[in-house]
């Protein structure tokens, strides 16, 4: 009996990853293929605050144009990093805590990196750059 029950049990998991594989080679989804680049581990960089350091840290995603391109951009990582402590350093605190102070300062993020990334790889390579975390201490 147990010999029967472990035969369906397989076989059934059999079709469903099977079924799986087909639907994702199918193209599954009406959704255009993305990729997205994290750049860990979180950065932490000095911000200001009336006159006192207080720090930022900060999750950052990278949404690329073509998921090809992610050796590429793990290969300039060093570079995009950079240019991301220098963008975000000494900024006011003041400046960055509302909604359109996050906004703004993933716009410009999304500006510098395509310059850098144009620099280093001859394409912006990136769509979008994404704060999934953003804590001020």
């Amino acid at each position: 009996m147990k010999t029967i029950s472990l035969h369906v049990l397989i076989t059934i998991i059999l079709l469903f990853s099977l079924q799986s594989s087909v639907f994702a080679s199918a193209g599954g989804g009406s959704a255009k293929a993305s990729q997205y680049f994290s750049l860990s581990p979180p950065m932490v960089v000095n911000i200001n605050d009336k006159g006192r350091v207080r720090h930022l840290q900060v999750d950052i995603q990278l949404r690329l144009k073509n998921p090809a391109d992610t050796n590429a951009v793990q290969e300039h990582k060093p570079a995009i990093q950079h240019a991301l402590v220098m963008l975000l350093s000494g900024r006011e605190a003041s400046e960055i805590r509302s909604t359109q102070g996050k906004e703004k300062l993933r716009k410009e993020a999304v500006d510098v990196l395509k310059k850098v990334l144009t620099k280093n790889m001859g394409k912006p390579t990136i769509s979008a750059v994404y704060f999934t975390a953003f804590v001020i201490q």
